[in-house]
């Protein structure tokens, strides 16, 4: 039996449904593993995907006696190059078997891909053209991912250390569970809380909640706000306005209006908060939706979820340090409350992130998710 690894592009249906059932076998029998959606993976195989407007993709299988062992992706954002200024790119995609000669033989094709189309080094592992399902689990391996979130074997650390690659940095998750906060918010660290009643009865601040009928004025505002908030981090990327809405438009069926909050100052719009209820237990019960009647289940799960996810907390930086993050954190936990959810998860949010931190455990909630990337020289 020929035992050595064949490295092969992805061609064709057979091969795309080969690398989206890879993970279904690799982890079978991992509980804490939350499928991603099929037909969104499959998208991204046959291109169907806003990224392609400014970026070029390919993908690859590993196999060893005709069986697929592992699969990785590689990528370059033509985009996020011309901002940095720099030559990268990204892999992704990544799943194998426990084998250092499949895990190498993946990585060298992926760095041949990205060698010969001038790139210098290669960024990941992450989702290619977002930030969510970012880099390689780092401990809690027993707890389910919530929303964006990715899950990866102990192992799969363990051979990006022992290849030697460079850390990139880290991105983390904090929760908090009912119990912690209490029903009325009567646990939360008093500081908090007062700060928060400081700052509502300044008569110039206030919070509203998005009004979903006007949609394009209020994804002006969360654009802005979100290239404003997030471009005093290092590496960051500006969302340009058609791929952002179409992102935000595949999230319109999930989003509730009373989870979307706007801090203002004298009317004007400086800060919001978006919490999505946890659709990870959901796909997670619907097995990721590989097969039609599987979208029932997830409907039906969907009516169970217990968590719900903070997924950002965006402030001008002009108006950092006036209290309104904790106003908005204040307001959205009283809601989250209030319709049910038995935990909330805090995530993604890079460890270089202090405001968003710090916040976090002054609340009271744990890291309880890790995710590492890398550069990788190529």
């Amino acid at each position: 039996m020929d035992l050595s690894v064949h490295i092969s592009p992805v061609v064709g249906a057979r091969d795309r449904r080969g690398l989206l059932a890879l993970p279904y076998r690799l982890y079978r029998r991992d509980r804490s593993w939350v499928p991603r959606i099929w037909s969104e993976q499959s998208g991204w195989l046959r291109r169907a995907n806003g990224f392609f407007d400014h970026g070029e993709a390919e993908w690859f299988l590993a196999r060893r006696g005709g069986k697929v062992v592992g699969s990785i992706g590689a990528a370059i954002d033509r985009q996020s190059n011309r901002h940095l200024q720099r030559a990268w790119g990204l892999f992704g995609f990544l799943e194998f078997i426990d084998d250092e000669a499949v895990f190498a033989a993946l990585v060298d094709q992926a760095r041949d891909w990205l060698r010969a189309r001038g790139m210098t080094h290669m960024l990941g592992p992450q989702s290619f053209g977002s930030s969510d399902f970012p880099g390689v689990l780092v401990g809690r391996y027993d707890v389910p991912p919530a929303l964006f979130e990715g899950h990866t074997p102990p192992y799969y650390l363990a051979h990006a250390e022992r290849a030697g690659w460079r850390k990139a940095g880290d991105t983390l998750a904090y929760r908090a569970f009912r119990r912690l906060v209490g029903d009325e918010m009567e646990f939360l660290p008093a500081k908090l809380r007062h700060a928060a009643d400081r700052v509502a009865r300044n008569p110039r601040y206030s919070v509203r909640q998005a009004d979903l009928r006007h949609f394009e004025r209020e994804f002006a505002i969360v654009l802005r706000l979100y290239n404003r908030s997030l471009g005093t981090l290092p590496d960051f990327v500006p969302a340009e306005e058609e791929e952002f809405r179409r992102f935000v438009k595949e999230l319109l069926p999930v989003l509730r209006p009373d989870l979307i909050l706007f801090a203002q100052v004298d009317g004007v719009e400086v800060g919001f908060a978006l919490a999505l209820p946890n659709l990870a237990e959901a796909i997670q019960a619907a097995g990721g939706m590989r097969f039609p009647w599987q979208w029932l289940q997830f409907a039906w799960a969907s009516r169970r979820i217990r968590g719900v996810s903070f997924k950002i907390l965006a402030m001008d930086p002009e108006h950092w340090g006036l209290g309104l993050d904790a106003l908005l954190y204040d307001r959205l936990i009283e809601r989250c409350l209030r319709l049910g959810y038995a935990w909330m998860d805090m995530s993604l949010t890079g460890e270089d992130n202090p405001q968003t931190n710090k916040l976090a455990t002054r609340m009271g909630a744990e890291e309880y998710k890790r995710y590492r990337t890398f550069v990788v020289e190529v």
